[in-house]
């Protein structure tokens, strides 16, 4: 691990642990103001839009990084690049957010949900401005990416700690986190011009080819959604709005750990990229193998994380979250999923292997909607925490096992590299001296 990689993951690492600290804290007093039901309308509609979300990404948010990093086409700059992703996304993004509004409406009707949607839905294409993103990471500005974030995600905070302090309406927040995505795409834009210039062109066949090699990662990303959360639109048909924010709150807080595999695949993809480039196989293998082994050592480190956060949790959101609380054990093995998932999805795009994540997605929400559509009305909440398990389980471990063993070997015999890791650690203390 070099210098540079460390410093990069650092400055990622404590933007996106702030992020999602202010974020829960935020998030807690949402929950404990609005109470159980407003709450999980409320988040009804953030995982409904997650579910479009997919189609706004285009499946971009791992080709965009490679194509800048690996830099396959002569005939393109990196600006070109940039300006073709940024309008692609916008187009996706207008389309997903009139889907969202769309099933909103069909679903449940004029209402409180609805008009939360036409507020929060407007992230969906504002987020566009993440391939922005793309270039500064590929440049190595984490830093900038970093504060930019972080000052967003403050000022959204902020605005939603005020509006439960003053008691406004549940739109508000909407508003705050539609604003936080205005924020990142007009700073990233400002500074993407002041920087590297506007003498970009926008590339049809270009644009053509990525959506020919993405639309496959765009419909898995959209099986994947569905897969996740898969189990709160059956809370909402089968139970009550106080049940699906009840779940929405034991999901709430171990959203802080989630961050740890995002930030690690966000380092890898670059690096990757260009370091494998054409490499031999069994270079390939050493490197899955070494980043499943740091995958499962960063897990273990998280327990005492997670044990901290069960303890807190009630005195966090009160007893009218009681039976959230209950929940949180059963999540500990939620975020190790993650971080396979993290992992494996980064060799994927490096192999071309674009239908796997389709196929792996359609496994796990087959078993996911299959188990909660069985254990909910039996279970309750405890049934839709195990379908959700279960389907985590069957897109990674089980679609592995069928489809992608190479995955799995890899998983299997990670510790080989061990020794690999322990010089590379001595290497860097001995370089940081």
């Amino acid at each position: 691990m070099s210098r540079t990689l460390l410093s990069a993951s650092s400055a990622l690492l404590i933007d996106r642990i702030f992020r999602a600290g202010i974020g829960l804290l935020a998030g807690i007093a949402i929950a404990r103001h609005y109470g159980p039901a407003e709450f999980g309308q409320l988040s009804y509609v953030l995982l409904a839009a997650s579910l479009f979300g997919g189609l706004a990404t285009l499946g971009l948010d791992e080709m965009g990084p490679r194509d800048m990093a690996a830099m396959p086409h002569s005939h393109l700059s990196r600006e070109d690049m940039l300006k073709t992703i940024l309008r692609m996304r916008s187009i996706g993004g207008l389309l997903a957010y009139v889907l969202l509004v769309l099933f909103v409406y069909l679903e449940l009707g004029v209402g409180v949900t609805l008009w939360i949607a036409l507020i929060l839905g407007l992230y969906l294409p504002l987020q566009s401005a993440d391939a922005f993103e793309y270039r500064f990471r590929v440049e190595g500005k984490f830093l900038l990416i970093a504060l930019t974030r972080s000052f967003s995600a403050l000022c959204s905070s902020t605005i939603k700690i005020l509006s439960v302090f003053l008691g406004w309406p549940i739109y508000m927040i909407a508003a705050a986190m539609t604003g936080e995505y205005a924020s990142n795409g007009f700073i990233f834009s400002r500074i993407n011009r002041a920087q590297f210039g506007i003498g970009a062109e926008f590339n049809l066949p270009y644009a053509k080819l990525l959506l020919s090699r993405s639309w496959k990662i765009m419909l898995a990303g959209v099986m994947i959604a569905l897969q996740v959360r898969i189990e709160y639109y059956l809370i909402e048909k089968m139970m009550s709005w106080s049940d699906v924010g009840q779940y929405s709150a034991a999901l709430k807080i171990f959203e802080i750990l989630d961050v740890v595999p995002i930030i690690f695949s966000l380092i890898l993809m670059p690096q990757l990229a260009s370091s494998l480039h054409g490499a031999p196989e069994e270079k390939l293998k050493q490197s899955f193998q070494g980043s499943y082994l740091s995958g499962l050592l960063i897990y273990l480190a998280l327990i005492p994380v997670m044990l901290i956060i069960i303890w807190a949790f009630p005195l966090a959101f009160g007893e009218q979250y009681l039976a959230a609380q209950a929940l949180l054990p059963l999540l500990m093995i939620r975020p190790l999923f993650g971080m396979f998932n993290a992992i494996r999805g980064v060799y994927v795009i490096l192999e071309h292997r674009y239908f796997f994540p389709l196929l792996s997605a359609s496994i796990g929400l087959l078993l996911s909607f299959s188990a909660a559509y069985l254990l909910i009305p039996a279970y309750g909440l405890y049934g839709a925490v195990i379908a959700n398990l279960l389907g985590l389980l069957g897109s990674t471990i089980l679609a592995d096992l069928l489809f992608y063993r190479k995955s799995t070997i890899a998983l299997i015999t990670c510790f080989q590299q061990s020794h690999s890791l322990i010089e590379k650690l001595r290497s860097f203390q001995i370089t940081a001296k």
